[in-house]
């Protein structure tokens, strides 16, 4: 007994050790994005604009377009692309689907390298580009030591959620 727990404790403290490990870096990142008219309180979506992240120092971190249908931020890697766009470009489903899984793999890793740095965004419309704009993103870890060791085909393994919206106003809009 006494060498059967010698062995399942380490074995259990690399495992939740690992599981802590990948939750704090690979994450998934949500970013809506509004535009609030001033006239008759109406939203307006604004498809294809660019927005651009910055530190606190005004450094660009990363990029993104907006998506034309659901008004999220696509990022933007700096070597793969938009991956929404990487799996347009392919013929077969498994090509697809292995782009995709390789691309979102590569986002993954790089989104929690830059978020929690992030202060400003700015936004590039061809309605209204807007000056830089305070954000705040909310930053939650997954149930990392909970289920993903006995039940990993409930949730796969741990990630960090990144989310925030953008709200433009009018009056945020500069020529």
């Amino acid at each position: 007994m006494k060498r059967i727990l010698i062995l399942v404790i380490p074995i259990a403290g690399v495992l939740l050790a690992y599981g802590y490990w990948h939750s704090i870096t690979h994450a998934s990142a949500y970013i809506g994005l509004v535009f609030k008219a001033s006239t008759k309180n109406k939203q307006k979506s604004l498809q294809n604009a660019e927005v651009i992240f910055f530190n606190s120092n005004g450094d660009v971190l990363a990029k993104g377009v907006n998506d034309k249908t659901y008004n999220f931020i696509h990022l933007i890697h700096p070597k793969v692309g938009d991956c929404h766009k990487v799996v347009k470009v392919t013929t077969s489903s498994r090509e697809s689907r292995e782009l995709w899984q390789k691309c979102s793999k590569q986002l993954s890793i790089w989104i929690p390298r830059w978020i929690r740095d992030v202060r400003q965004v700015e936004v590039k419309h061809k309605d209204c580009s807007s000056k830089k704009i305070p954000i705040v993103i909310s930053e939650r870890n997954s149930t990392w030591p909970l289920w993903w060791v006995p039940l990993p085909h409930v949730g796969g393994k741990p990630y960090s959620y990144f989310t925030s919206s953008i709200i433009i106003e009018e009056k945020d809009c500069v020529e």
